[in-house]
């Protein structure tokens, strides 16, 4: 038999050996991300409790004191009964905030959805949001539902990501009763929507770059801008809708000479 040179049964050795440490490479990481990326990394209480770490987070059926630090990611945080008081000082990803009954006040940080949605809702009551960022995507939505009561809602930017052709971005809505919503500037797929009964939606602007959507809905709706001004709609394609009833509305084309923007059912 012809003899294998000392050369080539070290080429071979070599060769078995990289793909080894390639395979190795590249199956190892994966599964330390999978594994890092399912521990939660928030640490929350419910009246100064410690609760134990998982994807749940619920309240009782009386006052509750709920305070989240860090983000929170896939995890429901829910106030059940009682007017509840529920705190989160890191980003709200792929996860949701739910009141349930009673007057609440939810107060977060940005709504940045990753991989599902990323929602709040008051449930019912006169519940109290606030949130300074509501930021979807035309795969993931980021939404705020005032719910069944009286609300208020306060807002920053209501928008989605630049470049996705104004579609799929943040939303908020008040849903039924006399909702009061306060919005910084709404733009790229933008919307917020006031809901049955009379509503007052103030906003900083809507439309300036790309697309951004105000509609009062049913109901004796004002629309204005921020501290009882005048509400600028473009130059990009802003669109304001009073709906159904006569609406009180102070609003303007920011370039009526080129107007994109469109104002309907606002006297």
């Amino acid at each position: 038999m012809p003899s294998t040179s000392r050369r080539t049964r070290a080429a071979v050795r070599g060769t078995f050996a990289a793909s080894v440490i390639v395979t190795c490479l590249t199956t190892v990481p994966a599964h330390a991300e999978d594994a890092h990326s399912a521990l939660p990394s928030h640490q929350c209480t419910v009246n100064g409790r410690t609760v134990e770490p998982g994807d749940r987070v619920y309240g009782t059926r009386y006052d509750d004191k709920i305070e989240c630090e860090n983000d929170i990611e896939n995890i429901t945080i829910w106030g059940a009964g009682g007017d509840d008081n529920i705190r989160v000082k890191g980003l709200i990803i792929d996860s949701q905030i739910l009141g349930g009954d009673g007057d609440d006040t939810i107060q977060t940080s940005h709504l940045m959805p990753r991989h599902g949605s990323s929602t709040i809702r008051g449930n019912t009551g006169a519940d109290t949001i606030i949130v300074p960022t509501v930021r979807g995507t035309a795969d993931h939505g980021a939404t705020v539902y005032g719910d069944m009561g009286d609300d208020r809602i306060t807002v920053g930017s209501v928008h989605g990501a630049p470049g996705d052709y104004a579609r799929g971005g943040g939303q908020v809505f008040g849903n039924d009763g006399s909702d009061h919503i306060t919005s910084g500037v709404i733009d790229f797929g933008g919307r917020v929507l006031g809901g049955s009964e009379n509503d007052l939606i103030e906003a900083k602007g809507v439309g300036p770059e790309a697309g951004g959507t105000i509609q009062g809905g049913p109901g004796v709706d004002t629309i204005r801008g921020t501290n009882n001004g005048v509400l600028s709609a473009g130059p990009g394609w802003g669109v304001v809708d009073g709906g159904l009833d006569v609406d009180a509305c102070k609003v303007e084309h920011a370039s009526p000479d080129r107007a994109r923007s469109t104002i309907a059912s606002c006297p």
